[in-house]
């Protein structure tokens, strides 16, 4: 392993458990031994990606590896959420979520740390379909956001193309000898490092502070990074979705501002938090982005973990400006100009690839375990984090008695050390865009986190049917 023990060792110290992406499954008839078929698919896909036929082994280490499992039991790898009666559909999924996101993966030497949820919604007696959600967590050193879309794309495949071939028999699956692991990150990609980029990390990491303190600290929620948070570890999951409607005049918006829809969110969700935190000066957000242009890694057919960071910033004069707006068009005016900051910084960041990125600073970190553990007792340095997995394409609706996807949900486990709030957004082509918000208990106030959701749905709306927005900072 290499860019995985990022996700290893947070696991097996307990400050970072899992990713979820949740797919709302829908066909027009009423299959029979429904149970049977999900389970066929799910093996069907496990033979697919050899990701998923692999436990780990060494994780309280530096040294942690892969091993091929010589079978899987599916029995433990699938389980049913029943939603309670009062429950909405999306109640019963925030539940699953905020409990899976609460586990540690057990026994990874012979279990491979990954799980389906499936959650019934509800029947449809105009046509005798049925529906459900299924939940795939798994362990983020198997896979990236983007590996959880191609998870659904497949299973979407093996529910309307079943196998007759498949080597299971009373729920277990026989793994093959042969599986290829995709390539990892360091090996996939030569990163170079000049030494004035040398240089400059290790100044800003080993600088004295006393004699060179920062500028301005941004907020970073409530609570330093502890073993208290870790005893009582808890993700908390917020969850909106926005009409395929909406999104459509998003998405022309966006065009029309030379913006992204990340960008846009990341406008937003800095006026939010101006507004909701009048004490912060500033603000710091990381964007996760994929780096499968760079390593060949299908981003459609392929699982695995090639992903970088984007980090910024935030100016004290961009959230001042916000807070000093006269009127509601300046406000959104300076939220524009956020996101097409962000768009070319981004921009900026992917041309400078491979060169003189963090991720190429990887082999020189001696004891990375020591390096997480010694962020206890600090304050964590990102504020928020926006993940978008982008648009899950599943082709048309198909026709009757074929399985489609509705909706799609991208979520994670909060961090112990990470940023103290998480946005995370995925699509269905055609479809609605979700956002699921999640964070630990204890680092940011519940209210403050309802309150950005609300300004985030409210406002998303807005720009979708091209209404003003009523967002006083």
């Amino acid at each position: 392993m290499g860019s995985e023990k990022f996700s290893t060792i947070p696991h097996n110290l307990g400050y970072y458990r899992s990713v979820a992406n949740t797919a709302r499954y829908r066909t027009d008839t009423e299959p029979q031994l429904l149970g049977s078929i999900i389970e066929a698919a799910v093996a069907q896909v496990v033979l697919k990606h050899s990701a998923l036929c692999c436990g780990i082994i060494n994780e309280d280490t530096n040294e942690p590896a892969f091993i091929r499992l010589d079978s899987i039991n599916l029995s433990k790898c699938i389980r049913y959420h029943i939603p309670k009666p009062s429950q909405s559909e999306d109640d019963a999924i925030v539940e699953a979520l905020e409990f899976q996101h609460g586990e540690i993966w057990m026994n990874l030497d012979s279990q491979p740390p990954w799980k389906i949820i499936v959650v019934p919604t509800r029947k449809f007696p105009e046509t005798k379909g049925v529906g459900f959600d299924v939940v795939f967590a798994f362990h983020h050193a198997l896979a990236d956001g983007v590996s959880g879309v191609v998870f659904h794309r497949s299973m979407l495949d093996a529910l309307n193309n079943p196998s007759d071939n498949l080597s299971l028999a009373n729920h277990v699956l026989q793994v093959p000898r042969s599986i290829t692991l995709t390539l990892p990150l360091e090996k996939a990609v030569l990163f170079k490092i000049s030494w004035i980029f040398f240089l400059m990390i290790l100044w800003d990491n080993f600088k004295p502070k006393w004699l060179f303190p920062a500028p301005t600290e941004s907020w970073t929620g409530g609570a330093v990074c502890s073993e208290d948070l870790v005893t009582k570890y808890k993700t908390n999951v917020k969850l909106f979705e926005i009409s395929a409607e909406d999104v459509s005049g998003i998405l022309t918006a966006c065009k029309a501002e030379n913006a992204t829809l990340t960008g846009l969110l990341h406008g937003l969700t800095i006026a939010s938090l101006a507004k909701r935190i009048p004490s912060a000066e500033t603000f710091t957000s990381a964007t996760p982005y994929s780096l499968r242009h760079l390593t060949g890694l299908s981003p459609t057919e392929e699982m695995g973990v090639h992903v970088g960071s984007l980090k910024i910033q935030h100016p004290t004069g961009t959230i001042s400006n916000l807070r000093s707006s006269n009127n509601q068009s300046d406000t959104m005016s300076r939220i524009w100009e956020i996101a097409r900051t962000f768009r070319s910084a981004m921009r900026d960041e992917l041309a400078g690839l491979p060169n003189d990125n963090l991720l190429g600073m990887i082999p020189y970190i001696s004891d990375l375990r020591k390096m997480f553990v010694g962020m206890m007792g600090k304050r964590r340095s990102t504020t928020y984090e926006i993940s978008n997995v982008g648009s899950l394409k599943v082709g048309a609706e198909g026709e009757g008695g074929k399985w489609r996807i509705q909706r799609d949900v991208f979520s994670q486990s909060a961090s112990v050390t990470g940023a103290a709030m998480y946005f995370n957004v995925a699509s269905v082509a055609g479809g609605p865009l979700t956002v699921a918000i999640t964070w630990l208990e204890g680092v940011v106030d519940g209210e403050v986190v309802g309150g950005v959701k609300e300004d985030l749905e409210y406002a998303l709306r807005c720009v979708g049917e091209g209404k003003e927005i009523l967002l006083d900072v």
